[in-house]
């Protein structure tokens, strides 16, 4: 017992010694006398009373208590269990109904679980349902951590040990060693025989040329000797490479890798197939799709000028800093190109660009020559990018357009000034992102654009194909053009200042326009990924429900230079919304990546969408399939030998569901000694109040009685 009082108050010295002034005054001329002196007496002890509230004494005493320490009893409801030849459903119900009421018998305090993909609380043993997709024991070990800080007597597990989700049983082995943990066995201990493809690594994004390393996966189960042959086939179904190796069962994991080149541009197929066991239970998984899109490793660019303008320096130091683009500049004197036509006829590019070109001063000598370009870009499918300067031939420039069924028209003078323009919804959902940020919703003014030409889509208004407009004019024509014909890609920038996007927004908060703009179309001309600045792909092509996903995705830009780090993948089944999984970038490999469980059959499209400030935007969307099959029915047996060392390495044991009673032979009662501080705070307390006003009405009765009132 302890007592504790404020000393430190020198106001209470002074109200002491002013009120024994007080009573002294007061009395000093009956001080003696019988009937005064009981009345002192009185006064001074409710005085001395009043006068220790000042000083806060507060009275502790020290107490021991003893608490029984609860039992968790924790039973698999996955859907594995229900698979098993032993016990039953029902059987299995009823045995932990029993061993239940025997634990109650011993007076022990238990509560009651059920897990699988989540833990639930289980008051009825009848509503306990075996349908969970998942069986995740770490949600176990959480729970016993977070919720009750380890302060338990012991932990009962039934359950057949299969884990698919969440850490390995392994990784809680003597974390608890101050918790026993006893487990119960569920099912056989032989496994059923099974091979399987467990996953596939390899870049989603590879450059022509380059070495292609493919990493499978193969996982068996059950009791296995075998040789069994691994092959990987391209789209058309031929053998590219064959692997024969041996499996062991057990679940051991055999790598192998393949090495290929692809030389196809664009996506490419795969198939990778293991060969099956006679006596395999699912042979679905024993084959799988992967997709890899293929970049070429240099994209050649012509870049033809008419005459050279503000746009020429600026167009060309762009595609320079791409570092995978190879660049002819084809430059009109008085007499001839720079170049020889003979090379630029023998050389295949991918994207040919007018820059202020034709030109009318040199209309003679382009005449000649304006047939070869054309059957250049016809013969070659090559991609079509004008942008109009200054100087601008039109009668010439519709002679490809007539290709692409497109017509230019001459713009008077009086309408041929800076216009203002902005951006349309279809250029914020052009399959990129790169800087894309609000400010192409329409409400950031840019530096007005001077119209080249009037241009019209033959077939129609003029509308199709638009992703920019110039506004507050007197009739509609679009700034920027692209479309498609044929296997031609064709983009047309109708204004004669495409310089001043870079130059007039140097120091603003869009600085970023013309690359940004530039990057999307010119990525679209060079069929850099179907016009995406990202590429993603699973891990696999088809799941088993309850299985683990792995999405990864790269950068297009083989320079690295887009910095967005952040994103989410939501997941859509017949285009309803199930669900949204975190994306993440890693530093230490470049790719971006997610993991999430297969939670429902069928065909499961994915949208990723990276953050930009408070928006997000999508940048990529795929598919892959769920199989009806689930991910718990590939391992029905009981995984003995890791369930046993989880036990003794924290003091308990592991038996099998028919020797469950041992494991209530083992149990006691576990009691804490828990200390706790009781007090006695003076000033708060009832009885001491009252002894206060007691002693106040003492006196005043005695004073009453002895006519002193």
């Amino acid at each position: 017992m302890n007592l504790q009082i404020n000393y430190t108050s020198d106001v209470i010295i002074i109200i002491s010694i002013i009120s024994i002034f007080a009573i002294y005054i007061s009395f000093k001329h009956h001080f003696f006398a019988k009937k005064i002196s009981i009345l002192i007496i009185l006064r001074s002890l409710v005085i001395l009373l009043l006068i220790l509230l000042l000083y806060n004494p507060i009275l502790e005493k020290k107490n021991n208590n003893k608490k029984s320490l609860p039992w968790h009893i924790y039973i698999d409801k996955s859907l594995s269990i229900k698979y098993h030849r032993q016990p039953s459903v029902v059987a299995y119900r009823k045995g932990i109904e029993e061993f239940l009421k025997k634990i109650t018998d011993k007076n022990i305090t238990f509560e009651v679980f059920s897990f699988g993909a989540r833990i639930d609380t289980l008051d009825q043993i009848s509503a306990l349902n075996l349908n969970s997709n998942s069986t995740n024991m770490g949600l176990i070990f959480d729970k016993i951590n977070n919720d009750y800080q380890k302060n338990l007597g012991g932990v009962i597990i039934f359950t057949d040990g299969q884990i698919n989700q969440g850490p390995p049983v392994q990784e809680f082995y003597d974390s608890y060693s101050e918790i026993p943990i006893f487990t119960v066995g569920i099912g056989d201990t032989i496994p059923m025989l099974d091979v399987f493809i467990r996953s596939i690594d390899s870049s989603p994004l590879t450059v022509k040329g380059q070495n292609i390393n493919i990493d499978v996966v193969i996982s068996s189960l059950g009791n296995i000797n075998e040789r069994v042959n691994v092959n990987l086939f391209d789209e058309k179904n031929k053998l590219i490479g064959s692997k024969l190796i041996k499996i062991n069962g057990q679940e051991e994991n055999e790598l192998i890798r393949f090495q290929i080149k692809a030389d196809k541009i664009g996506e490419n197929n795969f198939f990778v197939k293991c060969s099956a066991l006679s006596d395999e239970i699912n042979i679905q998984n024993n084959q799988q799709k992967i997709k890899i899109h293929v970049m070429k490793d240099q994209y050649n660019v012509a870049l033809v000028t008419g005459a050279p303008s503000y746009n020429t320096r600026l167009i060309k130091g762009y595609l320079e800093e791409q570092g995978n683009n190879f660049i002819d500049h084809y430059v009109m004197n008085s007499k001839n190109f720079n170049q020889k036509l003979k090379d630029f006829m023998e050389k295949k590019y991918e994207v040919i660009i007018f820059d202020n070109n034709p030109t009318p001063s040199k209309y003679q000598k382009w005449e000649s020559v304006e047939r070869v370009f054309a059957k250049k870009i016809i013969s070659h499918n090559s991609s079509f990018f004008v942008i109009p300067g200054p100087e601008l031939d039109i009668v010439s420039l519709n002679k490809y357009f007539t290709i692409l069924d497109l017509e230019a028209k001459i713009i008077d003078k009086p309408f041929k000034i800076a216009t203002d323009w902005a951006f349309l919804d279809a250029w914020s959902n052009f399959n990129t992102i790169s800087s894309y940020d609000k400010s192409y919703d329409g409400l950031v003014a840019y530096p007005p654009q001077t119209p080249a030409f009037q241009l019209k889509h033959k077939s129609g208004s003029g509308s199709e194909g638009s992703y920019a407009n110039y506004i507050n004019s007197e009739f509609k024509n679009p700034i920027l053009v692209l479309g498609e014909k044929q296997q031609i890609r064709y983009a047309i920038w109708n204004s004669i200042d495409l310089a001043s996007l870079k130059y007039m927004l140097s120091n603003s908060d869009i600085n970023y326009l013309f690359e940004d703009s530039m990057m999307k179309i010119t990525n679209w001309l060079l069929k850099k990924s179907d016009s995406r600045e990202f590429v993603f792909r699973t891990d696999k092509n088809s799941y088993q429900h309850g299985e683990l996903i792995l999405l990864k995705g790269v950068s297009s830009d083989l320079n690295d230079n887009l910095n967005v780090k952040d994103g989410v993948v939501e997941l859509y089944h017949d285009d309803q919304y199930i669900s949204s999984k975190p994306l993440h970038y890693d530093l230490n490999d470049k790719t971006y990546k997610s993991k999430f469980w297969a939670s429902k059959p069928g065909d499961i499209n994915y949208i990723i969408k990276f953050n930009k400030g408070v928006n997000s935007y999508e940048v990529y969307n795929g598919s892959f399939k769920v199989q009806e099959s689930h991910i718990e029915l590939n391992k029905i047996y009981i995984n003995e030998d890791k369930l046993d060392a989880l036990s003794n390495s924290s003091g308990g044991f592991f038996k099998k569901w028919e020797d469950r009673d041992e494991v209530i032979f083992a149990l006691n009662d576990v009691e804490k000694v828990e200390s706790y501080v009781s007090t006695f705070i003076f000033r708060y307390n009832y009885y001491y109040v009252c002894l206060i006003i007691l002693m106040l009405s003492f006196e005043w009765f005695y004073r009453r009685k002895n006519g002193m009132i």
